[in-house]
Protein backbone atom coordinates (compact mmCIF):
# COMPACT_ATOMS: atom_id res chain seq x y z
CA UNK A 1 0.00 0.00 0.00
CA UNK A 2 1.13 3.15 -1.31
CA UNK A 3 0.92 6.70 1.18
CA UNK A 4 1.39 9.73 -0.29
CA UNK A 5 1.60 12.67 2.02
CA UNK A 6 -0.54 16.07 0.60
CA UNK A 7 1.85 18.96 0.60
CA UNK A 8 0.36 21.78 3.06
CA UNK A 9 -0.09 25.55 2.44
CA UNK A 10 -1.16 27.96 4.26
CA UNK A 11 -2.69 31.02 2.64
CA UNK A 12 -4.03 34.07 4.94
CA UNK A 13 -6.38 37.00 3.04
CA UNK A 14 -7.10 40.00 5.22
CA UNK A 15 -11.36 40.87 4.88
CA UNK A 16 -12.52 43.85 4.75
CA UNK A 17 -14.15 43.28 7.82
CA UNK A 18 -11.03 42.79 9.93
CA UNK A 19 -11.28 39.00 9.77
CA UNK A 20 -8.49 36.87 8.28
CA UNK A 21 -9.76 33.47 5.78
CA UNK A 22 -6.93 31.21 6.14
CA UNK A 23 -6.61 29.01 3.71
CA UNK A 24 -4.94 25.39 5.02
CA UNK A 25 -3.92 22.35 2.60
CA UNK A 26 -6.75 19.54 1.09
CA UNK A 27 -9.08 22.65 0.47
CA UNK A 28 -9.84 23.32 4.10
CA UNK A 29 -10.33 27.09 5.53
CA UNK A 30 -10.44 28.50 8.47
CA UNK A 31 -11.92 31.81 9.47
CA UNK A 32 -10.15 33.91 11.97
CA UNK A 33 -11.88 36.79 13.74
CA UNK A 34 -9.76 40.31 13.95
CA UNK A 35 -11.02 43.21 15.73
CA UNK A 36 -14.39 44.18 15.09
CA UNK A 37 -13.74 47.40 13.40
CA UNK A 38 -17.59 48.31 13.64
CA UNK A 39 -17.12 49.43 17.77
CA UNK A 40 -14.89 51.60 17.04
CA UNK A 41 -14.95 55.35 16.96
CA UNK A 42 -13.93 57.30 14.06
CA UNK A 43 -10.49 59.16 14.68
CA UNK A 44 -8.78 61.74 13.09
CA UNK A 45 -5.00 62.29 12.73
CA UNK A 46 -2.74 64.54 11.12
CA UNK A 47 0.90 63.39 10.15
CA UNK A 48 3.65 64.88 12.00
CA UNK A 49 7.00 65.35 11.10
CA UNK A 50 9.39 64.81 14.41
CA UNK A 51 13.20 66.54 14.28
CA UNK A 52 14.52 63.25 14.46
CA UNK A 53 13.15 62.25 11.28
CA UNK A 54 10.52 60.15 12.24
CA UNK A 55 6.87 60.45 11.11
CA UNK A 56 4.18 60.61 13.72
CA UNK A 57 0.30 59.98 13.34
CA UNK A 58 -1.26 62.27 15.64
CA UNK A 59 -4.99 62.57 16.81
CA UNK A 60 -6.24 66.13 15.71
CA UNK A 61 -8.66 66.85 18.71
CA UNK A 62 -8.47 65.26 22.12
CA UNK A 63 -10.61 62.07 23.01
CA UNK A 64 -14.04 63.39 22.77
CA UNK A 65 -16.87 62.67 24.81
CA UNK A 66 -18.59 60.68 22.16
CA UNK A 67 -15.47 58.87 21.76
CA UNK A 68 -14.91 58.02 25.70
CA UNK A 69 -18.10 57.42 25.89
CA UNK A 70 -18.19 54.31 23.32
CA UNK A 71 -15.98 52.77 25.49
CA UNK A 72 -17.93 53.22 28.43
CA UNK A 73 -20.92 51.67 26.62
CA UNK A 74 -18.70 48.99 25.98
CA UNK A 75 -18.26 48.09 29.39
CA UNK A 76 -14.39 48.99 28.78
CA UNK A 77 -14.26 52.00 30.65
CA UNK A 78 -15.52 52.87 33.98
CA UNK A 79 -16.10 56.32 34.20
CA UNK A 80 -19.10 58.15 32.85
CA UNK A 81 -18.88 61.31 31.54
CA UNK A 82 -22.13 61.38 30.44
CA UNK A 83 -22.97 62.32 34.37
CA UNK A 84 -21.05 65.64 33.68
CA UNK A 85 -23.64 66.57 30.84
CA UNK A 86 -21.08 67.40 28.57
CA UNK A 87 -21.53 67.47 25.43
CA UNK A 88 -20.26 64.72 22.86
CA UNK A 89 -18.07 67.44 20.37
CA UNK A 90 -16.15 68.46 24.03
CA UNK A 91 -13.14 66.76 25.10
CA UNK A 92 -13.62 64.02 27.61
CA UNK A 93 -11.89 65.65 30.67
CA UNK A 94 -11.65 64.38 34.42
CA UNK A 95 -9.29 61.24 32.92
CA UNK A 96 -7.18 59.82 35.58
CA UNK A 97 -3.56 57.77 34.11
CA UNK A 98 -5.23 54.63 35.09
CA UNK A 99 -8.67 55.94 32.95
CA UNK A 100 -6.15 56.70 29.74
CA UNK A 101 -4.77 53.28 29.59
CA UNK A 102 -8.22 51.91 29.70
CA UNK A 103 -8.99 53.58 27.03
CA UNK A 104 -5.97 52.80 24.78
CA UNK A 105 -6.51 49.19 25.62
CA UNK A 106 -9.78 49.64 24.43
CA UNK A 107 -9.24 51.45 21.40
CA UNK A 108 -7.05 48.88 20.18
CA UNK A 109 -8.83 45.81 20.82
CA UNK A 110 -11.59 47.42 18.34
CA UNK A 111 -8.97 48.90 16.12
CA UNK A 112 -7.18 47.94 13.55
CA UNK A 113 -4.16 50.69 14.16
CA UNK A 114 -2.30 50.35 17.33
CA UNK A 115 -2.76 53.76 19.46
CA UNK A 116 -0.78 55.23 22.35
CA UNK A 117 0.10 57.93 24.44
CA UNK A 118 2.71 60.27 23.10
CA UNK A 119 6.18 60.70 24.78
CA UNK A 120 6.58 63.75 26.79
CA UNK A 121 9.10 65.03 23.92
CA UNK A 122 6.93 64.23 20.90
CA UNK A 123 4.19 66.35 22.59
CA UNK A 124 6.47 69.39 23.40
CA UNK A 125 7.75 68.57 19.26
CA UNK A 126 4.46 68.43 18.07
CA UNK A 127 2.57 71.64 20.09
CA UNK A 128 5.84 73.79 19.80
CA UNK A 129 4.96 76.37 17.32
CA UNK A 130 1.43 77.08 18.82
CA UNK A 131 3.10 77.00 22.56
CA UNK A 132 3.33 80.91 24.25
CA UNK A 133 6.36 82.75 24.25
CA UNK A 134 6.56 83.11 28.17
CA UNK A 135 4.80 80.47 29.74
CA UNK A 136 2.68 80.77 32.89
CA UNK A 137 4.93 80.71 36.40
CA UNK A 138 5.49 77.09 37.62
CA UNK A 139 5.02 76.93 41.37
CA UNK A 140 7.28 75.68 43.59
CA UNK A 141 6.94 77.18 47.01
CA UNK A 142 5.55 74.06 48.99
CA UNK A 143 3.14 76.37 51.01
CA UNK A 144 1.29 77.99 47.90
CA UNK A 145 -2.07 76.28 47.84
CA UNK A 146 -4.72 75.39 45.21
CA UNK A 147 -6.52 78.82 46.00
CA UNK A 148 -3.46 80.31 44.54
CA UNK A 149 -3.54 83.20 41.85
CA UNK A 150 -3.96 80.23 39.61
CA UNK A 151 -7.30 79.48 40.75
CA UNK A 152 -8.69 83.34 41.23
CA UNK A 153 -11.44 84.57 39.71
CA UNK A 154 -10.07 86.27 36.96
CA UNK A 155 -8.60 83.35 35.45
CA UNK A 156 -11.99 81.02 35.70
CA UNK A 157 -13.18 82.03 32.32
CA UNK A 158 -9.77 81.13 30.69
CA UNK A 159 -10.05 77.65 32.32
CA UNK A 160 -13.74 77.29 30.89
CA UNK A 161 -14.11 74.24 29.04
CA UNK A 162 -14.73 74.90 25.22
CA UNK A 163 -15.66 72.66 22.41
CA UNK A 164 -13.30 70.96 20.57
CA UNK A 165 -11.45 72.90 17.86
CA UNK A 166 -11.70 76.10 20.14
CA UNK A 167 -7.78 76.72 20.11
CA UNK A 168 -4.88 77.10 17.82
CA UNK A 169 -4.19 74.66 15.04
CA UNK A 170 -0.52 73.61 13.96
CA UNK A 171 0.58 73.54 10.65
CA UNK A 172 0.56 70.23 10.45
CA UNK A 173 -3.87 70.55 11.33
CA UNK A 174 -3.41 69.43 15.13
CA UNK A 175 -5.57 71.67 16.76
CA UNK A 176 -6.19 72.43 20.74
CA UNK A 177 -2.63 72.17 22.05
CA UNK A 178 -2.56 75.25 23.31
CA UNK A 179 -5.76 75.13 25.22
CA UNK A 180 -6.28 74.32 28.67
CA UNK A 181 -6.94 70.27 28.66
CA UNK A 182 -3.60 68.93 30.08
CA UNK A 183 -2.74 65.70 28.24
CA UNK A 184 -1.53 62.72 29.36
CA UNK A 185 1.71 61.49 28.08
CA UNK A 186 3.15 57.90 28.64
CA UNK A 187 6.61 59.00 30.29
CA UNK A 188 6.95 58.36 33.82
CA UNK A 189 8.75 61.83 36.22
CA UNK A 190 11.77 61.20 37.24
CA UNK A 191 12.15 63.00 40.07
CA UNK A 192 15.32 64.05 41.69
CA UNK A 193 16.45 60.46 41.18
CA UNK A 194 16.38 61.44 36.92
CA UNK A 195 15.30 57.22 36.49
CA UNK A 196 11.91 58.08 35.58
CA UNK A 197 12.59 56.61 31.84
CA UNK A 198 13.38 53.71 33.40
CA UNK A 199 10.47 52.80 36.09
CA UNK A 200 7.61 50.46 34.93
CA UNK A 201 4.46 52.55 33.99
CA UNK A 202 2.94 50.58 36.12
CA UNK A 203 4.57 51.48 39.51
CA UNK A 204 5.04 55.01 38.31
CA UNK A 205 3.09 57.75 40.80
CA UNK A 206 3.45 60.10 38.79
CA UNK A 207 3.29 61.13 35.19
CA UNK A 208 4.34 63.92 32.52
CA UNK A 209 1.37 66.15 31.43
CA UNK A 210 1.55 68.09 28.30
CA UNK A 211 0.40 71.37 27.87
CA UNK A 212 0.78 75.18 27.76
CA UNK A 213 3.03 74.73 29.86
CA UNK A 214 4.68 71.70 31.82
CA UNK A 215 2.95 69.97 34.64
CA UNK A 216 3.56 66.59 36.60
CA UNK A 217 0.24 65.07 38.05
CA UNK A 218 -0.03 62.29 40.38
CA UNK A 219 -1.67 59.10 38.35
CA UNK A 220 -5.08 58.68 39.97
CA UNK A 221 -5.97 62.19 40.35
CA UNK A 222 -8.92 63.24 37.93
CA UNK A 223 -9.38 66.67 39.22
CA UNK A 224 -6.60 68.64 39.39
CA UNK A 225 -8.14 71.61 41.27
CA UNK A 226 -8.71 68.63 44.48
CA UNK A 227 -5.04 68.84 44.56
CA UNK A 228 -2.13 66.48 43.64
CA UNK A 229 -0.02 68.36 41.05
CA UNK A 230 3.78 67.27 41.87
CA UNK A 231 5.19 69.72 40.12
CA UNK A 232 4.33 72.76 38.37
CA UNK A 233 0.83 75.14 38.05
CA UNK A 234 -2.29 73.18 38.28
CA UNK A 235 -3.76 72.27 35.43
CA UNK A 236 -7.05 73.29 34.43
CA UNK A 237 -8.21 69.43 33.10
CA UNK A 238 -6.82 66.50 32.29
CA UNK A 239 -7.38 64.86 29.46
CA UNK A 240 -5.51 62.71 26.15
CA UNK A 241 -5.15 62.46 22.74
CA UNK A 242 -3.47 59.45 20.89
CA UNK A 243 -1.13 58.75 18.69
CA UNK A 244 0.17 55.82 16.23
CA UNK A 245 3.75 55.02 14.31
CA UNK A 246 2.89 54.43 10.82
CA UNK A 247 3.48 50.86 9.59
CA UNK A 248 6.50 49.94 8.27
Amino acid sequence: MTMTRARHFKKTMILASGMALVLMGAGAAHLLRGPDLSNAPVIQTSSVDLPDGRVLNVQTREVTVAQWQACYEAGHCTLDLSLNQKEADYPATGLSYPDAMQYVKWINSVSDTQWRLPRAAEWHQIAAEVMPETPDPIFTDPSLTWASSYLTKANQSGRRLRPSGGFSVTSAGVEDLDGNVWEWTQDCYAGASGQGGEIDPDRCPAFIMGGEHEAVMSYLVRDPARGGCAVGSPPAHLGMRLVSDPRA
